[in-house]
């Protein structure tokens, strides 16, 4: 089996998807620094650019990330988002969030 090379979180949080021709209310499944699932029957095809906004738990922001990012892959159940872009703020306030609540511990990733 393939091993991540950034921790993963479950999430059970409601996360808001805009595109260029539709916007909706779906549940993110999990999260990482880099991206996370969303479970939807809504078609949106791969390489679609999206926006983010997203419910995750953190002290020192919002509760709402907005994370732009592209679907990265279409499954059965919904679709992964891998993150393009995102503040400085919110990135720190995302890895903040997947550190504490990752249930492996890899080396703590720093933004480039």
């Amino acid at each position: 089996m393939r091993q991540r090379r950034f921790p993963r979180i479950q999430l059970d949080s409601k996360a808001f998807i805009k595109t260029a021709n539709k916007s909706f209310s779906a549940d993110a499944v999990n999260l990482s620094i880099h991206g996370t699932f969303i479970k939807t029957h809504e078609h949106i095809a791969s390489g679609t650019p999206v926006e983010v906004d997203i419910k995750v738990p953190c002290a020192s922001h919002s509760p709402f990330l907005l994370i732009n990012g592209v679907v990265a892959r279409v499954e059965n159940s919904g679709i992964v988002i891998e993150f393009t872009r995102m503040d400085p703020d919110v990135f720190q306030c995302l890895n903040n969030v997947v550190q504490r609540r990752s249930t492996h511990r890899l080396k703590p990733y720093m933004a480039p």
